[in-house]
């Protein structure tokens, strides 16, 4: 069995698709794999499902619940699989938990390769940082969805993961400006600096980026586009670091070609010289 909560809740076997269609079944499977190998406590499922205000009947119906999602693992793995449910899907003194082995959750696989990739980048290794955080991007299938009413800690474990793909996203694009890949990072950068556009490291990546790509004027274009969105919406002005980075450009400074450098260092370089 393989479970998928990087975008639309999937529960697959091979190529078969068993996700649950019920929504509060899918919320009860959600929290058990968004605590994999964890033990979730009763309570947090009467608050998540029911909004604080479970009915009397509401730990009853959470066991037909646990009931009918060991009943569909069994149709998943097949009539074989019966004597191994209960060390599956367990039931705990007041909880229950699943347990969820390597390659089985995609979440799993890619909070560990945002890890290694970010090591990896730390480590002086762009090459190998762009091929790992490619993988995890990869596993992305969309938004994660909501769509089985999500309580207040399924909805932080969707910030979270959404945190942790933004993330990822930037260290990306940072492995190939180090690994002399500018070019194949514009457009992506183009379309994260309109999705992002509170956010000052984006458009410093995408004036780097534009400048590699000897199209240094389009790069002071985005720093003018900023400067006046911002003195218009909020009356403030750039970072020192994004005006140190747009004297730099002015000045063609050679140190914005140095991909020895990862971006902050590089800014801060920028900044203690303009």
């Amino acid at each position: 069995m393989r479970f998928e909560l990087l975008g639309p809740l999937a529960l697959k076997v091979g190529d078969v698709d068993f996700t649950p269609t019920a929504p509060r079944l899918r919320a009860v499977l959600s929290l058990l794999v968004l605590n994999a190998n964890r033990v979730v406590p009763t309570s947090v499922f009467l608050d998540e499902l029911w909004d604080g205000a479970a009915p009397p009947s509401a730990r009853g119906t959470l066991q037909t619940y646990v009931f009918h999602l060991r009943k569909l693992f069994e149709q998943a793995l097949g009539e074989s699989s019966k004597h191994v449910m209960s060390e599956v899907l367990v039931t705990h003194m007041d909880g229950y938990l699943i347990r969820v082995g390597d390659g089985q959750f995609d979440v799993h696989e890619f909070e560990c390769l945002v890890d290694r990739g970010a090591f990896e980048l730390a480590d002086g290794a762009p090459e190998e940082a762009s091929a790992t955080l490619r993988r995890a991007l990869d596993l992305w299938r969309g938004p994660i969805s909501v769509d089985w009413s999500a309580g207040t800690k399924a909805r932080a474990h969707a910030a979270r993961l959404d945190e942790l793909h933004y993330r990822a996203q930037l260290l990306f694009i940072e492995a190939n400006l180090c690994a002399g890949r500018h070019r194949e990072v514009v457009g992506e950068l183009a379309s994260l600096q309109v999705e992002e556009p509170s956010q000052q490291t984006v458009h410093a990546m995408f004036m780097i980026a534009l400048h590699r790509s000897d199209r240094t004027s389009g790069a002071l274009s985005v720093f003018r586009r900023l400067a006046e969105r911002m003195r218009e919406d909020l009356g403030l002005r750039p970072s020192g670091r994004l005006q140190s980075l747009h004297r730099a450009l002015l000045a063609e400074d050679p140190l914005l070609d140095d991909r020895r450098l990862r971006i902050e260092p590089l800014l801060d370089q920028l900044a203690a010289k303009w």
